[in-house]
């Protein structure tokens, strides 16, 4: 297995060509345009993926309907084939996303979703006519952004094959269904991965653009802080290397100007994390943050064992169906073994893929483990990975020369995400 270093990506001049400054022959401009339309085509399949899950999900719906108002979209599209087909995915906070998109903030306990997203949505809206299309669109958009940028990125990395193999499980991860839905984590990981790539060629000021839009959608794009750093640190004591990280003070600007909107708005600058707290969620910031958040994990995952060993109904209680407690073992231990894998890919990630991007991975995993919930610690653990691409590329990594555990994880990845894309549809909370 090559090991990849981040010295050689990070320190590839800018703009220029492997010839160096030299015309490029017109066979030379064929082939490179050639292997950019593959990149662009390639990509498009993480598009074409997610849009097959989203179609076949829907049409379950119409197998075992939806019963009951209270699982039923409340937002229309142009007609009833449309409803149905937009609305696949409206479940859970694509209700809060949609509310703020049409009412804006109007109340503290929708701040904990940031404002970028639903304002994209908004202006959409006012093209096409709907908001729950709007807010598919965008995402759609951001999948075909992410696709791309994604290939450019894993492909300077590991290689063409292996930068392939990453694309393949982005666009089978199980969660991957909010490319479809009306969620922000597709436009955040389009702006996460795209502030990634300018900073690794070495262009400060778009990264600091991007990395501060992609705050301004997620709080988790803050992690992008110390990898960008390191990225654009200066090669040397010129004005131009020294002014290169000085963008990157645009993603605490971002969550600065949303905070003073909120203090402008509601009196409370950190409505945002004290939303949090609310009975929708149940987060809290406990005072060792992530290590606590670790600990409640553990706590919560050995407690969950106990109760599926020990006290999980038998068959004569299966009319009233297993119990609420149940499940929440269920997903404790199942999201704490995640964990786990996820801090072992994060250290495969510095080994393999370089400081920057195993400082990015540690990073999400430190903010998501700083608000855990109170009865799921890592609640929605699942989908906060999505925005941890380092994972996708480092699985690509391990998998490059193992064809038969490539093959199994494909497979695995395949099944499971059209299982949690039906039961996302069904209202069943995945994530």
């Amino acid at each position: 297995m090559r090991r990849m270093g981040w010295g050689r990506a990070h320190d590839r001049p800018t703009g220029e060509s492997t010839e160096g400054k030299r015309r490029l022959t017109p066979s030379e401009v064929l082939r490179r345009t050639a292997a950019g339309n593959l990149v662009t085509r390639i990509a498009w399949g993480l598009v074409g993926a997610r849009i097959a899950f989203w179609v076949g999900a829907s049409f379950t719906l119409l197998w075992s309907p939806l019963h009951g108002a209270h699982a039923i979209p409340p937002f229309r599209a142009y007609d009833s084939l449309t409803d149905l087909l937009f609305g696949t995915f409206a479940q859970w906070d694509s209700v809060w996303f949609l509310h703020i998109a049409e009412h804006g903030y109007d109340s503290k306990s929708i701040t904990a979703f940031f404002p970028l997203y639903p304002m994209i949505v908004h202006v959409l809206a006012q093209v096409v006519g709907s908001t729950i299309v709007a807010g598919v669109l965008v995402s759609l958009a951001a999948a075909a952004v992410t696709g791309t940028v994604f290939v450019r990125l894993a492909r300077e990395l590991l290689g063409e094959r292996a930068g392939m193999q990453g694309l393949v499980y982005l666009s089978l991860y199980p969660i991957g269904y909010v490319f479809t839905a009306l969620y922000s984590d597709g436009l955040f990981l389009a702006l996460a991965v795209a502030a990634f790539l300018a900073a690794q060629r070495r262009n400060g000021l778009a990264a600091g653009v991007l990395g501060g839009l992609a705050v301004g959608t997620r709080i988790m794009g803050l992690a992008l802080v110390p990898a960008l750093l390191v990225m654009l640190w200066p090669k040397d004591r010129s004005v131009r290397e020294l002014v290169k990280p000085l963008p990157i003070l645009l993603l605490p600007g971002a969550l600065a100007a949303y905070a003073f909107y909120l203090r402008h708005r509601f009196g409370d600058a950190f409505a945002f994390i004290h939303a949090q707290g609310g009975e929708s969620w149940n987060r809290h910031v406990p005072r060792l943050g992530p290590l606590q958040g670790f600990w409640n994990a553990a706590t919560a995952a050995k407690d969950g064992s106990l109760e599926i060993l020990r006290h999980l109904p038998r068959s004569q209680n299966y009319p009233t169906g297993y119990q609420a407690h149940d499940m929440w073992a269920s997903w404790n231990v199942l999201q704490f073994l995640l964990l786990l894998i996820a801090i072992w890919l994060t250290w495969e990630a510095w080994r393999r893929l370089g400081t920057p991007y195993g400082l990015y991975s540690a990073a999400t995993i430190l903010i998501f483990l700083s608000s855990p919930a109170a009865i799921v610690p890592l609640v929605s653990e699942p989908r906060f990975l999505l925005a941890d691409f380092p994972l996708f590329l480092v699985l690509a990594s391990l998998t490059a020369e193992r064809p038969r555990l490539r093959y199994g994880l494909t497979s695995a990845f395949a099944g499971l995400s059209g299982i949690a894309a039906v039961a996302f549809a069904h209202k069943v909370w995945i994530a």
